[in-house]
């Protein structure tokens, strides 16, 4: 098993704390989002050397913090003009070579018990979603759907829709937070469906249901993309115990909680 922290982006929201470090070095109460994370792979069992982070802005600041590490870095030096899905396929030669790979957003913090749900599952492709989102929500903004996209599941709790834009709250059965996982052949129609999503980019043509081209891609677009396929994706619930620093107002929130 080894894990790919996504960690390209400028944060530009949280400036000024990013004019000098990637999102996730932006400190929490003394302690970054990246070391947290860290923390918590580490009690999970996870060792440096089957972590590799795909940095992008300011990545010089993120490489000299874990110089004496065994993490591998990869850079999207496309990090101005690309998206979740770029930044992920920079890491393809390392996922080529896989069977298992735990896909982490780097701008997250999470509790044991909830990295601990991911080790655990067992589908081919398996992603995180939290039950409890909307009281956090709510905290975040004045009203949660401005900023809440949808994820639905079947009885079976296999994902029908993720990441669709929505002024419905029954759509919103629960919430992504960035935290997944894919082994096996689940795995590989990730690389198939990104390199399809990347040639019909280059034809022209329309991806899933969005109108951002390949190297704009969300991951949510990506997720969609394999749902619309016909693929099952599992919804991994938790209750809460994570938090996702996204401007700072979520700075504040965090701080105060943790």
């Amino acid at each position: 098993m080894k894990v790919i922290i996504l960690a390209a982006g400028q944060g530009s929201r949280l400036r000024p704390l990013t004019d000098d470090r990637p999102k996730c070095m932006v400190e929490v109460n003394g302690r970054s989002i990246i070391e947290r994370q860290l923390d918590t792979m580490h009690s999970c069992g996870i060792k440096d050397e089957d972590i590799t982070i795909v940095a992008g802005y300011r990545n010089d600041a993120l490489k000299n913090k874990f110089q004496n590490t065994a993490i591998h870095f990869i850079v999207n030096e496309a990090f101005e003009t690309t998206n979740m899905v770029y930044s992920l396929m920079c890491a393809r030669r390392l996922m080529e070579k896989e069977e298992d790979i735990i896909i982490s957003y780097g701008d997250i913090i999470y509790e044991e018990s909830v990295f601990q749900k991911i080790l655990a599952a067992k589908d081919t492709m398996s992603v995180i979603v939290d039950d409890g989102w909307q009281e956090y929500w709510s905290l975040r903004c004045e009203n949660p759907l401005d900023d809440a996209e949808t994820l639905m599941f079947d009885q079976d709790d296999y994902l029908t829709e993720i990441g669709q834009k929505t002024t419905e709250l029954s759509k919103v059965q629960s919430q992504y937070i960035g935290l997944m996982r894919f082994q096996g052949d689940g795995l590989k129609a990730l690389l198939d469906l990104s390199a399809e999503a990347e040639n019909r980019s280059e034809r022209g043509e329309a991806l899933w249901r969005t109108d951002r081209i390949y190297a704009k891609m969300y991951m949510t677009d990506l997720l969609q993309g394999l749902i619309d396929e016909g693929y099952k994706l599992r919804a991994v619930h938790i209750q809460r115990g994570w938090y996702e620093i996204d401007d700072c107002g979520d700075l504040k929130l965090v701080e105060v909680e943790l």
